[in-house]
């Protein structure tokens, strides 16, 4: 254990020795002041404001600034829709894929505009170079470049004085993609590329297997010779295409999702040890870089640093629990000795759906960042985990992406709870709740409601809709705690905008397709509405001054209250429908 410990320290200083001087660099970006590549990305800038007929100083208010967001998140989800049904016409498609199904079009397009990347296919057998490119990768970089603009905007609110304005929308897009995510973008792709992942437009190569192997008519796989064995297969096919500049946003913008079907346990998107390391800090890179952002941007570091607290004991107490878990192995057989539980060098456990070279340890390390990250990728199958192992990351993005989130999106959902942490510290002493001077009325404890609990009741909703729904009870490959596990990490994952999956049912299916896009939309937009409606309300606050009654919201005991309001209420509020899944699960193994 004290390798892994050792491992995990290690991944967390490289985190942190990376994203704390990144913050400063955004907070300029986001501001328009000298950084080091303004040279290059300020007349790029100008030009684009220029083309797009923007006044790169406007300063919308939280009404105008929230339409523009959404009219453009529109426009990108009905173009993506039409890319994705027309493909078998459009050029870039070496492999002749037919374009995709109404359902499937809709929900690929709502899980990339929403910044969620759930995939109800396999993308090397689905999906076009033109639909990789042009379709899913350019919303990896503007879903996440909206998130930025919209956290923006609700940090100007926080600190202005009387003022409407939350900035431009176009500027804080174009800024957030010339400035952070492209450059970003370029330095790991270049990794990715070096290391072994194909960046071409070359048709899908033909190998020959080390071994050949057989298929059953299920389509299991089987030694050559078995009886059973109905086909013999010696060669594979081997996906091409422009696969590391798809993984290298993916995994900075928060995105997830995968060129390949497995993800990034395929060795074409995670080649080596050093990109597994790279690809894994990409997770939470930016997301951790934006909390100590907040604290530049409202000139008190403490407050980025108390966030940044709350957020990353959730997060080691997560981290932990899924290794424990997994290295645990399941009761029955780690007591009857019939798993290896490691020797030195070598950790053991439960390595079911995990990939050799990464084995437990890092397959547990990933499944935490992916899921703290609202990302999604994944280099093992989370629904091989241990029941407890598999609860974790799915509590993580039950808490409603706020440790540490989406892009933008984690954070200002987090401040929703820091708002009501306020709000309730405020009933206790007797004093009106204040937050950066700001007093906080009933308009913005609304709006951190919604912030609050907007995910767990879309959760709760879509895995009710699908339990209800006997096409979807009928596909899942098991029954009873784990089926309904299944169930609820598909909820889970798209209403927490996620994009990993248990797998186990058929999700390619009209109705799964419509209820999970729904959930993706739902769980976007709106909090991105609460976040805009508070930022525009806090920005005609005017600040009052500090006294010795008001309540300090950096110390440690303003911590300790922020993580047990998300604990009680995002965390409790999903306790049942856990019990019935993999806490249940969790007690027949032992009982």
């Amino acid at each position: 254990m004290i390798d892994e410990v050792a491992e995990y320290a290690l991944y967390v200083a490289f985190l942190l020795a990376c994203a704390i001087p990144l913050s400063g660099y955004i907070n300029k970006v986001m501001a328009g002041e000298k950084n080091l590549l303004s040279c290059v990305v300020a007349p790029v800038e100008r030009a684009a404001c220029k083309v797009l007929g923007v006044d790169r100083f406007e300063q919308m208010g939280w009404k105008k600034y929230l339409a523009t967001a959404l009219i453009f998140s529109i426009v990108s989800f009905v173009g993506l829709i039409a890319i994705l049904m027309l493909q078998g016409v459009l050029p870039f498609n070496p492999q002749g894929f037919a374009g995709l199904s109404w359902d499937l079009a809709f929900n690929t397009a709502a899980s990339f505009v929403s910044n969620t990347n759930w995939q109800s296919y396999s993308g090397e057998s689905t999906l076009s170079y033109f639909s990789q490119a042009i379709g899913l990768t350019v919303q990896n970089f503007v879903t996440p470049a909206v998130g930025i603009a919209v956290l923006f905007a609700l940090f100007r609110g926080l600190v202005a004085e009387g003022g409407e304005g939350l900035g431009s929308f176009w500027v804080d897009v174009v800024r957030a993609v010339l400035g952070i995510l492209l450059p970003l973008s370029l330095v790991l792709a270049i990794v990715d590329v070096a290391q072994g992942s194909p960046q071409n437009m070359s048709d899908y190569q033909t190998t020959q297997l080390v071994e050949p192997v057989g298929v059953t008519d299920e389509g299991d796989i089987v030694a050559p010779d078995d009886s059973e064995a109905v086909e013999v297969v010696d060669e594979m096919a081997v996906p091409m295409g422009p696969q590391a500049s798809q993984v290298a946003i993916k995994q900075l913008g928060t995105n997830g999702g995968g060129y390949n079907g497995v993800n990034s346990a395929s060795a074409l998107e995670n080649p080596t040890p050093l990109t597994n390391l790279l690809q894994c800090i990409s997770l939470l890179l930016i997301p951790v870089a934006l909390v100590f952002s907040f604290g530049r941007f409202v000139g008190d570091r403490r407050q980025g640093r108390a966030i940044f607290a709350a957020m990353f004991v959730i997060f080691l107490v997560a981290l932990f629990s899924v290794a424990f878990f997994e290295m645990a192995a399941t009761p029955q057989l780690a007591q009857n000795g019939a798993v290896y539980m490691g020797a030195d060098g070598q950790s053991g456990g439960n390595m079911e759906g995990k990939e050799t070279r990464f084995g437990v340890t890092d397959s547990a390390l990933w499944a935490a960042f992916t899921t703290a990250a609202s990302n999604g990728s994944v280099n093992s199958m989370h629904d091989s985990f241990t029941p407890l192992g598999g609860m974790v990351p799915m509590l993580l993005m039950q808490l409603g992406e706020i440790i540490f989130g989406g892009i933008g999106c984690g954070l200002y959902s987090m401040i929703g709870f820091v708002v009501l942490t306020v709000f309730i510290a405020g009933l206790m002493v007797g004093r009106t709740p204040e937050y950066l001077g700001k007093k906080i009325g009933p308009k913005e404890m609304r709006m951190a409601v919604v912030l609050a609990i907007c995910t767990p009741v879309v959760i709760l909703i879509g895995a009710a809709a699908m339990c209800l729904d006997p096409a979807t009870l009928g596909s899942l490959n098991n029954e009873g705690p784990h089926g309904f596990s299944e169930v609820l990490y598909a909820a889970t994952s798209a209403g927490g905008n996620n994009g990993s999956a248990f797998a186990g049912m058929n999700c390619n299916t009209p109705f799964i397709n419509t209820v999970l896009g729904l959930e993706m939309l739902a769980n976007r937009f709106v909090p991105m509405a609460a976040a805009l409606c508070l930022a525009g309300s806090l920005a005609t606050r005017q600040k009052v001054a500090a006294s010795a009654g008001t309540l300090s919201t950096s110390n440690g005991m303003f911590v300790f209250l922020l993580i047990l309001i998300v604990v009680l209420i995002a965390a409790l509020s999903m306790f049942p429908a856990l019990a019935l899944g993999p806490v249940a699960e969790q007690l027949r193994m032992i009982l």
